[in-house]
């Protein structure tokens, strides 16, 4: 299974579930994120699915996600209860984390709790059993809990692009401070907090600072992304929360 799942989070896994150009377009969400290393892009096929990575993009201990990874076929007891039979399945994603452990996820609204209790059991416990992968299905209102959601939002939403450097200026001066820090404290203590604008025909020293901008909060959100920070994800992502270093 290990080079399975070498397959799975590499750039040449292709998705075992595709859907039309035309789904695509009306009935279908993109979703774009570096953590899928073969397209850089998901089809999320519905809402649900959409909030779910976006929860997963922005947890730092997850390194790679693969959708729609493989055909998983597990043993399930048959529709008479009496019996067993063999069935296959498909996962919204995969998931490689940080330790190295990989997990099957799917996405369901919490109205579908009762008809998937047992596909998360019995799915859960052959995957175990078989290559030592987790599986879970994750509700509408365990992705939608706050501020879990609220932080890894932050986190998505301030995450590195395709092409930029590994790491900014301001990100390598916030590391090379004495942390534990509060966020406060760091902007005040980096002197790279400021994003200026001007005219392009403008002298250099035209530029004036952008009003409600934050520099070094939108970089410390980026470490996060990448696993070089931490920071309390019980409570809300500001001025106070206090940083450290990833251990």
């Amino acid at each position: 299974m290990r080079r399975t799942f070498d397959y799975l989070f590499s750039a040449n896994h292709e998705p075992r579930v595709s859907f039309p150009a035309r789904v695509r377009e009306h009935s279908r969400f993109k979703f774009t994120t570096r953590k899928v290393r073969s397209s850089g892009m998901v089809i999320a096929r519905g809402p649900w699915m959409l909030h779910g990575l976006t929860l997963l993009d922005g947890d730092p201990d997850i390194i790679a996600i693969a959708p729609f990874p493989i055909a998983i076929r597990y043993i399930a007891a048959a529709s008479d209860e009496a019996d067993t039979e063999w069935k296959d399945h498909i996962p919204d994603v995969a998931v490689l984390r940080r330790n190295g452990t990989v997990g099957f996820i799917d996405f369901m609204h919490d109205v579908d709790a009762r008809r998937c209790t047992k596909l998360n059991r019995e799915l859960g416990l052959s995957l175990e059993k078989d290559c030592g992968a987790t599986y879970e299905i994750m509700w509408a209102g365990q992705i939608l809990s706050q501020p879990r959601f609220y932080n890894r939002n932050l986190i998505h939403s301030n995450r590195p692009r395709w092409g930029e450097a590994d790491l900014s200026a301001v990100e390598r001066s916030i590391l090379d401070q004495s942390l534990p820090a509060t966020v406060a404290n760091l902007s005040d203590a980096v002197p790279l907090n400021v994003l200026t604008e001007r005219w392009e025909d403008q002298a250099p020293e035209a530029g004036h600072p952008c009003a409600g901008i934050n520099v070094v909060a939108s970089s410390i959100l980026r470490l996060a992304y990448v696993g070089k920070i931490e920071f309390d994800m019980s409570r809300p992502f500001g001025p106070s929360t206090t940083v450290s270093r990833r251990v």
